[in-house]
């Protein structure tokens, strides 16, 4: 399979498989956004875990299922890496390498000078487009081993994959059709996920970094303990330190975050919303700003926007 996270391919179908469910979407147009088909089969818990697949057969057998409900059989499909596997960084290289050089140049930095947390890399690498004195690039890599899992599934359901996305790129992609950004926002983006909290950054319409986040578990021993304000305050403090990682590590001071996007379900989401808000002074709005829906008026729920991003890759 040819990865390429950040180059268009050929038109071909759109399957998410996450913990909770492997969901299908297909879009027709984008201005207006037309979605012909947002459809799920649910999964039963401990199938995947932490973006590993821990039970192939029965994975295979209610993938299959749905394919074949689906109609979906013998097409090409696109996925997503799972984001516990994928790891987004900004690397200076140098002024004698030309940029179809790039991934040659990496592919002998990496475990010489450049270390990645898996010894089985797979990885993209673009050049990045700020103005900058140093030459940089944006690599984005992969376990090679966890994506041939999610590989064979869809090969033993006779489906053939030759794309591997990653989940805060689709979200982007969703986000910049909603918002139409120019580029010059700092974004910081929070995808809640299954209990899951990941951030990514997004400049000049590039993803910087991207890391999960960890939140406290409510304290249950306290009686009069507020869960969800104690959740809340959490996630709070977390934002709090990426953003000043990114001012003050990653941009010299010089430049914060400006925007912040939420994406998933939460708790009380109006009320992070305007925590959110009151506590940073940025813009804050949510992924999808209104409501998207299908032909035959059913709203789509936020839990498909990863998959709906995913298939804006190639409309």
């Amino acid at each position: 399979m040819a990865l390429s996270f950040l180059s268009r391919k050929a038109r071909v179908t759109t399957i998410t498989i996450e913990e909770d469910a492997i969901r299908h979407v297909e879009i027709k147009s984008t201005s207006p956004l037309h979605v012909s088909c947002a459809e799920e089969q649910v999964l039963p818990e401990g199938i995947i875990k932490d973006g590993k697949i821990v039970d192939i057969d029965t994975l295979v057998s209610i993938l299959d299922k749905a394919v074949n409900q689906w109609g979906l059989s013998k097409k090409s499909v696109r996925f997503l890496a799972p984001d516990e596997y994928v790891i987004i960084r900004k690397l200076t290289y140098p002024p004698d390498v030309r940029r179809d050089e790039l991934k040659g140049h990496f592919f002998i930095e990496i475990g010489s000078t450049l270390y990645l947390p898996f010894d089985d890399p797979v990885f993209d690498v673009v050049p990045y487009t700020a103005s900058t004195e140093n030459k940089e690039a944006i690599l984005i890599a992969s376990k090679e081993s966890i994506l041939n899992t999610y590989e064979d599934v869809f090969e033993d359901v006779k489906l053939k994959p030759i794309v591997a996305d990653i989940g805060p790129l689709a979200l982007y992609r969703l986000a910049y059709q909603q918002h139409n950004f120019t580029g010059e926002e700092h974004i910081l983006l929070l995808d809640i996920k299954n209990d899951n909290y990941t951030v990514s950054i997004f400049h000049h319409h590039f993803p910087l970094f991207m890391r999960p986040i960890e939140v406290e578990a409510p304290d249950n021993s306290n009686f009069f303990s507020d869960s969800v304000s104690s959740k809340m305050e959490s996630i709070i403090s977390e934002l709090e330190k990426l953003m000043n990682f990114y001012r003050y590590n990653m941009n010299q001071g010089n430049e914060g975050i400006t925007h912040l996007l939420l994406n998933g379900e939460f708790d009380d989401f109006e009320q992070l919303m305007k925590l959110f808000s009151s506590r940073f002074e940025v813009k804050t709005s949510t992924v999808v700003r209104e409501t998207i829906y299908l032909e035959d008026g059913k709203a789509i729920p936020v839990r498909f926007n990863r998959a709906l991003g995913l298939a804006l890759k190639e409309v």
